[in-house]
């Protein structure tokens, strides 16, 4: 290997591990904000250009409206929320995960205004299996239907959906039990339910409780 070719090579390592260093001490900044509730220091940061070079338009918008949310700046939140709903990003996967994540805590919160929103654009995708699991979970949580068991048993049955879509329809399910007065389903498909999710999830706190009361 020539001089030059090692040259290159670790001034491209160099590179490459101050990129790194810059973006982590951006992130930890902007986790620093959030963590003492401190939604200007989140918003100056996400705001620079050299942030949003470094992190990308979604994560910079996404840290912002999380802060917002947890400061209870409602106006800022729904701006931001609805900027985010009509934007484009980059990577199809960030608008699709940002959809999904925020579509399901507003269910569990019964936000119906917020869910209307996300779901309008959910079904914007055309992505069917994407809209059938979500407008299920939003019939169950906020209309109260307790009638969707069967078929959702199909869709756990069929192999279509897999991870946090997978544990979203075992909780669905769970709950319609619950509706039913019917524990021990209830419990079984709850159980199940858990397997599914990261422990992360939205949803885990909400199963965790049930789970633990149940085992009392």
């Amino acid at each position: 290997m020539s001089t030059i070719t090692i040259f290159v090579a670790a001034l491209a390592a160099v590179g490459y591990f101050i990129f790194q260093g810059m973006k982590n001490f951006q992130l930890h900044n902007m986790n620093t904000g959030l963590k003492n509730r401190d939604s200007e220091m989140v918003e100056r940061i996400a705001d620079m250009k050299m942030t949003r070079r470094l992190l990308g338009e979604y994560v910079c918008d996404l840290y912002k409206m999380r802060a917002y949310y947890i400061t209870r700046e409602t106006e800022k939140f729904e701006r931001t929320l609805k900027y985010m709903l009509g934007k484009e990003y980059k990577d199809p996967a960030d608008k699709k995960s940002f959809l999904e994540i925020y579509f399901h805590t507003f269910l569990l919160k019964g936000n119906r205004e917020y869910a209307d929103w996300i779901l309008e654009e959910i079904r914007k995708t055309g992505d069917e299996k994407f809209i059938h699991y979500n407008e299920e979970s939003y019939a169950v949580m906020l209309d109260g239907r307790s009638d969707l068991i069967d078929g959702m048993i199909e869709d756990i049955n069929s192999k279509r959906y897999y991870g946090f879509a997978l544990g979203v329809i075992l909780f669905m399910v769970a709950k319609q039990y619950s509706y039913l007065g019917d524990n021990t389903n209830a419990l079984t498909y709850m159980q199940s339910a858990k397997s599914c999710f990261h422990p992360k999830a939205v949803y885990m706190p909400v199963v965790e409780k049930y789970l633990n009361e149940a085992e009392a």
